[in-house]
């Protein structure tokens, strides 16, 4: 009887201890090709359940290794559960060696994740850089045209796609443009002015590769254009919101420092775009091309647990203004005066005591 006992109270202790691990689980793609963003995510929810495992602002590690042969660290993110349990990480794959890696969640203490968990996954990168052959020169004279000729093997008559940017800014694209049965493809591309250009080759799978062209002959603007800003306070629930009349031509703009700050923004085409790049120190920066539109901005702290006033300050533009119009164009609910909230319950109370007053003199 005595060891029925212990035999029962220690699997007790194994049932309560396996209960008390929290769950996790992360997810990422089986195939990334190199340069392309390599996104994983992970939630603490065990299926059926609703309630996450972990309290959000949990924070450990995730872990990029290379797995080819000797595993070896290539880079390393912190992640932050969020309140609905999830959390993501996102590597920049350009520059790594094709091959096998592997993407995995740290424990903190070794006890904190139960075995229920999925802690690790396989992720094979594939170079397709070397299938795009330029053929026009990588050193031309200006004359108003960036000349895009080259082919790119095994795309066929798929179409290619092509962006061009220059200084992080995109002048050009994303856009496809035709190819023939072999890939060969032919465009040339307007530009305005001399310097570095970056193009980058895409198709329906994804990054194939970038190449670099130097254009000269046409003089580089060198002044630094007049930064206009405006500011608001801003919470994770309660962002600040923008609106930016911009000039034609290449717009930057960026937060303050202090807090960690993610910029969203929808562009003149109401495409929307969202940044966040830096940490506390530095500021978060958005340099895009314009035709001088008005482009709407949304700003918030990256910690839930963060609240402040963001400055946005704005370059080769007209005005940064507050706005109203831009939490709908977001989907977000629009800010409401908490103060006017009061008036009508204040009336109704005073109606209340002249009721009944009345009443006691009838």
């Amino acid at each position: 009887m005595k060891r029925i006992a212990w035999l029962t109270l220690i699997a007790a202790m194994l049932l309560v201890s396996a209960a008390s691990a929290a769950y996790v689980g992360i997810s990422a793609p089986k195939t990334v090709y190199v340069g392309d963003q390599l996104n994983v995510t992970g939630t603490t929810i065990v299926g059926g359940l609703t309630k996450p495992s972990l309290n959000p602002g949990f924070s450990t590690d995730v872990v990029l290794y290379y797995a080819q042969g000797t595993k070896s660290e290539v880079a390393r993110k912190t992640i932050v559960v969020q309140e609905d349990g999830s959390f993501s990480a996102t590597f920049d794959t350009t520059g790594l060696a094709a091959g096998t890696y592997s993407v995995e969640i740290i424990d903190p203490t070794q006890t904190t994740f139960g075995g229920s968990s999925t802690t690790m996954q396989i992720v094979t990168l594939v170079d397709r850089s070397e299938s795009v052959v330029v053929q026009s020169p990588l050193n031309q004279e200006f004359d108003g045209t960036l000349d895009l000729r080259g082919t790119v093997s095994g795309i066929g008559s798929g179409g290619v796609q092509v962006r061009v940017e220059k200084g992080g800014a995109v002048v050009y694209g994303p856009e496809y443009i035709r190819t023939d049965a072999t890939g060969a493809f032919a465009a040339e591309v307007p530009i305005s002015e001399g310097g570095t250009y970056e193009v980058t080759f895409s198709d329906a799978k994804g990054y194939i590769g970038t190449v670099t062209f130097v254009i000269s002959g046409a003089p580089t603007a060198t002044a630094t254009p007049a930064m206009i800003s405006a500011s608001a306070p801003a919470t994770r629930s309660a962002p600040a919101y923008f609106e930016v009349d911009t000039k034609s031509g290449t717009v930057t703009f960026a937060t303050s420092v202090g807090i960690d700050w993610v910029i969203e923004y929808i562009d003149e085409d109401g495409k929307s775009h969202k940044v966040n790049d830096k940490g506390l120190l530095e500021p978060e920066t958005a340099v895009f091309a314009a035709r001088g539109g008005t482009v709407y901005v949304k700003v918030y702290p990256m910690s839930y647990n963060d609240s402040g006033t963001v400055q946005v300050s704005a370059a080769n533009a007209d005005s940064v203004r507050v706005s109203q119009a831009a939490p709908g164009l977001f989907g977000d609910a629009k800010p409401t005066t908490t103060q006017s909230a009061p008036v009508p319950v204040v009336l109704a109370l005073l109606a209340l005591v002249v009721v009944v007053v009345l009443a006691r003199r009838g």
